[in-house]
């Protein structure tokens, strides 16, 4: 097979994987997402990743952020599924999380456990694996499990794990989690109040 050949075979077999996940992206929103109803009144949100330190961090201080400065009464944890207790935040997170106004310093990682998913009204996961994961753990938690992205765009993309990334990855990431959490505290907050 000439490289021509393979490279056509290449452009073909992503643009098929292309079509696919967009066409599985589409299913999940219709069939699991759509039919959750946004959990009301909120008191308690829950953030959770895989390992508490890039994702999860970035996410609870920037909607603990948002919740304060619209005057919400809410509560904003996070929680990893694969972690150990007290590990700093990842050194670019930190970074990121200054770019963007926000203290990451004082954050110490924390295994997810019963109780915290018992208290969120809102638990709020970064992919797909990890709300399978979650609802094999605490199937009781089915109707408040929602991926963080599914506010933004409705494509119920998964935010990537920057870990391994770069500087601009963990800034990709972070602009994924800014966009989807201003789209969710928009829709708690009070009719008159949005805007």
């Amino acid at each position: 097979m000439s490289q021509v050949d393979s490279a056509s075979l290449r452009g073909v077999a992503r643009s098929m994987k292309r079509a696919m996940n967009e066409a599985l992206d589409q299913w999940r929103y219709r069939s699991l997402v759509n039919r959750q109803a946004f959990p009301s009144p909120v008191r308690v949100i829950l953030v959770v990743c895989k390992g508490n330190i890039c994702r999860s961090p970035l996410a609870e201080a920037y909607l603990k952020h948002r919740v304060e400065k619209h005057g919400l009464p809410i509560v904003v944890e996070s929680a990893g599924l694969e972690t150990s207790f007290g590990k700093a935040a990842h050194p670019l997170a930190q970074v990121v999380g200054t770019q963007g106004g926000l203290l990451l310093t004082k954050h110490a990682t924390q295994p997810l456990h019963k109780e915290q998913v018992d208290r969120a009204d809102m638990i709020l996961v970064m992919e797909w694996r990890q709300r399978r994961r979650v609802l094999k753990l605490y199937p009781q938690a089915k109707q408040k499990v929602f991926l963080l992205r599914q506010f933004y765009d409705h494509s119920v993309r998964e935010v990537a794990d920057p870990y391994s990334g770069t500087l601009e990855d963990f800034q990709t990431c972070f602009s994924m989690i800014k966009q989807a959490c201003d789209v969710l505290v928009m829709q708690m907050l009070p009719s008159g109040k949005q805007g």
